[in-house]
Order: C-alpha cells, then structure tokens, then sequence
C-alpha cells in the first residue's frame, strides 16, 4: 500500500471539521498495529459504535496489517507525523515495539499532543525521565499503558482497602502467565511483571521503594538472561509508615503456561481475590470464613475504560510524573538484580 493509496483512503472519509454539536466524540490515532495495537483499534471500534470515538486513524510502518484494518477506520498511514498533520487528533496511542516507546511519546508531546504510551514507557529510567521531561513542557498530556488500575476489580479493591474493610494489607500476590509462547523479543519484565509494579504501590498508596528479597529470571527453570527468560519471580518488602506495617509483594510471571491472572491481597481482617480476566465480580473473605462473591460496580473492560477516562479528562492524567518514574526505577532495579543472579548462578 503507497501512501497516494492511504491518503486516498483518509480522503473518502470526508474529513473536515467535526460537528459542533457533537461535542463529546472524539479523534483518535493508533500507531503500531501489531497484536496489542489491534485490540486498541478493536476497543475503539466499540466505542465509536457507542458514540463516543467519532473518528478512528491507524498507522503502521507494515503496508500488510494496514490492508487487513477494520473497515470501521477511517484512514490509514505509514508515518505518524503525516498523520498528525493530515487529521486533528484528541488522542494517540503509542503500540509500538517496546524500545520506541519514549522516543516516539517524546516526538508526539513536542507537537502538542495528548498521548497514550503502552507500557513500559521506555527501556530504563533515564529515557523515562526523558519523557516525563517533555510532557512537562508539552501543552500535551502523557498517560500510560499500565490500565490494571481501570479494571472493575481492581477499583473495587482499592475502595475496600481505602475503607479499611480488610484490616491492614499484609501481602498482595500477582500472578500472571500466558500459554503464549515468548514474543521473538519478548522481555519477561517489561512485559509481563511491569503491570505488578506499576499496580502495587497503587494499591498500597505507597511512595517508598521496596526492598527486594528475591530477583530470578528463569528459562527451562535455570537462571536466564533477560534475552531468554520465559519466567521471572520477585518478592519484596514494602516498609511501612506510621501505624501502617510493612507489607509483602510477590510477582510471578511467565510465558508458556498454563493462563493465570490472579491478584490476591491479604488483610488483617479479610482477604481480596480476584482473576483479571473477571470484570464482574471479585471474591471477599478467608479460608477460615469462607469467601463471597462481590459484583464490582460496573464490568467495562479495563482498556476501555482507560480511553473513556483519557478523553474525558486528557488534561488531567490519572497518573503524575512521580508515579512514572517510580514505575521505571523499580522496572530498572528488578532487571538489574535478575542480571546480577544469572551472573552469579549461571552454569560455567
């Protein structure tokens, strides 16, 4: 596809100004159209059926996956500055291989757009920085990919820890494994195990730096450099403040197993489950009680609810320059230490 083809296609969308009076719909552009940025362009599609999206764009540097876009999209490009030229964009999304993340959110900011970067925001904390730096100038906004924090069991959670409902939290436990097959440059951190360091200390409204106690990327149950690591573990200590105690985190996560997705969170008085593929209700209770079944307030998918919350208030990002950097330092630590353990375990 040539990019005469493309524009021809952006043109028979009849571009112009939007309606007045729709004044609650809104543009949005996707770059990056592999796996992750399909379902983006699939979520939007709900959204324009219901309204609120008016116009859908994709971009992708691969002529093939933009042949094969949802007919519901109104144009297509293969360079997200012609893009961003061609149509008014309220949003853009960046679903590009991970290594370009900070540097095509950096580009974007610099133009004045509002941004979604898919986690992680960049492959280390400097390049972080670097983006946070240029939302800070920007009369953009920058919002992140981590969108565990819109799930309905995961609000839900966080307002029974707010309310004390579960006593004091003692430990939190995130599970995540894929019966996909590692990605060709799949890192197991920053794909799988960045989701539990950006959520915990959100659930925990925690600032500090956890002290980490176990660090191990594994592959065929050995110690792996990150390169061919299918699984990875950590457990950490979060210290805790005032009269609130210190708290236990593990995370484990992995490639080529059996699909689990679980979050459990141990109180003092009761405990929290829930599976992150279940919007509609989360689980309450102990082993010695038993547990009941609590319907969450509503059952929107996490990623559309991201993007309803981002539109609705793209001036306002939920998250704060602070809470990026956390992420990224802790994504930085967790990867130094695994290297550190495949160094000193590693089979001579």
């Amino acid at each position: 596809m040539n990019s005469q083809h493309m524009m021809n296609r952006v043109k028979r969308s009849n571009l112009g100004p939007t309606n007045d009076l729709v004044t609650m719909s809104y543009n949005v552009g996707v770059v990056g159209c592999g796996r992750w940025g399909a379902q983006h362009l699939e979520t939007l599609v709900k959204l324009k059926s219901q309204g609120f999206v008016d116009r859908i764009y994709a971009c992708d540097t691969n002529s093939n996956r933009l042949e094969a876009i949802h007919p519901s999209i109104d144009g297509v490009f293969q360079n997200w500055m012609e893009m961003h030229e061609s149509v008014k964009l309220d949003l853009i999304s960046v679903a590009t291989p991970n290594a370009t993340h900070s540097l095509l959110g950096i580009a974007m900011l610099q133009q004045g757009l509002h941004v979604l970067v898919e986690k992680p925001l960049g492959p280390s904390f400097d390049e972080v920085k670097l983006l946070c730096d240029a939302a800070q100038k920007s009369t953009g906004t920058l919002h992140s990919g981590y969108l565990l924090r819109y799930h309905p069991g995961i609000e839900y959670a966080k307002q029974l820890i707010k309310e004390h409902v579960i006593g004091q939290v003692k430990s939190i436990r995130f599970t995540k494994y894929s019966s996909r097959h590692k990605p060709a440059n799949g890192n197991v951190i920053e794909n799988l195990a960045s989701h539990a360091f950006a959520l915990i200390p959100s659930l925990l409204d925690s600032e500090s730096s956890p002290l980490f106690s176990v660090a191990i990327a594994l592959e065929d149950g050995r110690p792996a450099p990150m390169s061919t690591a299918s699984r990875a573990q950590f457990q950490m200590v979060y210290p805790g403040k005032g009269t609130r105690p210190s708290t236990e985190a593990e995370v484990h996560v992995g490639w080529g197993q059996a699909d689990r997705n679980r979050l459990t969170i141990e109180g003092t008085k009761q405990h929290i489950r829930l599976d992150f593929r279940e919007h509609n209700s989360i689980e309450c209770g102990s082993l010695r009680t038993g547990y009941k079944t609590l319907l969450t307030l509503h059952s929107t998918p996490p990623l559309e609810a991201q993007y309803k919350h981002i539109l609705s208030n793209r001036n306002t990002p939920l998250e704060s320059t602070d809470e990026h950097l956390r992420t990224a330092s802790l994504l930085d630590k967790a990867t130094s230490l695994t290297h550190q353990y495949h160094l000193q375990n590693r089979e001579n």
